[in-house]
């Protein structure tokens, strides 16, 4: 019986120790199992971190090759920009000294010169004054000779005759020189036309009208002249030096007047007064 116990204790005991295994075992497998997934799922994520971090160095690579090329070009693009700068500075500096240099050089040519035009100023300053003062006394003769010749004619003209013409008019003023003839042309009464008539049996023009001398009696101061006026001829005879010899035109209501003041052998010497105001000018 007691072998029986025995037995029965060691099999419940066996079948005890069976179960426990098997538990155990089950338990280790299913823990094996989960280890087993963990593992694939630690392989996995070990695999995408490992991919990530690869791509992520691979990004990063790239784009420190990126900032190291820009930073490069940049540098490149500031040491050409440098140089630039540089030549352009040195240009600027070389363009400056041959401005600087070739002002001098004009300073001292302009200062060169304005001490020359300095010098002939003050030479021809100094001519000017010497000629001012020549002139100065120049004037002032030329003023007392005009002082003079004013009062010689002013007394000229006072001393001009009225005397009645060959035709019974009053003649204005007779000159019987070449002082009083400038008193009245000063006058600006008439116009005075000068000459110098010819006998030579040819008519000469003087004025509007022409004038033959016929005859001179030098011992007489006479003389005897043709008139031709609006194609009429007049024959004026036997006329005495400084007399009116007048004669009318269809010009003027006023006479013409001829004034002979010397008589020569084969010539005379006067002029012809022909008055300003004429009816050809009042009609305009």
């Amino acid at each position: 019986m007691n072998n029986v116990f025995t037995k029965i204790l060691l099999g419940g005991a066996l079948a005890g120790a069976f179960g426990g295994w098997y538990y155990q075992s089950t338990q280790v497998e299913k823990v094996r199992r989960q280890l087993s997934g963990t593992q694939v799922r630690m392989e996995e994520l070990h695999g995408k971190m490992t991919a990530s971090v690869s791509s992520a160095k691979t990004e990063a690579s790239e784009s420190i090759a990126r900032m190291n090329e820009e930073v490069a070009k940049a540098r490149r693009e500031a040491q050409t920009q440098v140089a630039v700068a540089a030549r352009a500075h040195s240009n600027a500096q070389k363009q400056t000294q041959e401005v600087l240099t070739s002002l001098g050089t004009k300073n001292r040519e302009l200062t060169e010169q304005l001490g020359t035009y300095k010098s002939e100023a003050e030479q021809k300053s100094n001519q000017v004054e010497e000629s001012l003062t020549g002139i100065r006394g120049e004037v002032g003769g030329v003023k007392t000779e005009v002082a003079s010749t004013r009062s010689e004619i002013e007394k000229a003209i006072a001393e001009l005759k009225r005397v009645n013409g060959d035709m019974g008019v009053m003649s204005d003023r007779i000159a019987t020189n070449g002082t009083e003839l400038a008193a009245l042309r000063r006058l600006g009464e008439r116009d005075y036309i000068e000459f110098n008539l010819a006998r030579n049996g040819k008519a000469q023009r003087v004025g509007d009208i022409q004038l033959t001398l016929k005859k001179a009696d030098v011992k007489r101061n006479r003389f005897t002249v043709d008139v031709l006026a609006d194609d009429r001829k007049v024959e004026k005879k036997e006329k005495g030096v400084n007399e009116p010899v007048q004669f009318y035109t269809a010009a003027s209501k006023i006479p013409y007047e001829i004034v002979v003041n010397k008589v020569s052998k084969d010539s005379v010497t006067g002029y012809l007064a022909v008055p300003k105001v004429t009816i050809a000018s009042l009609r305009k």
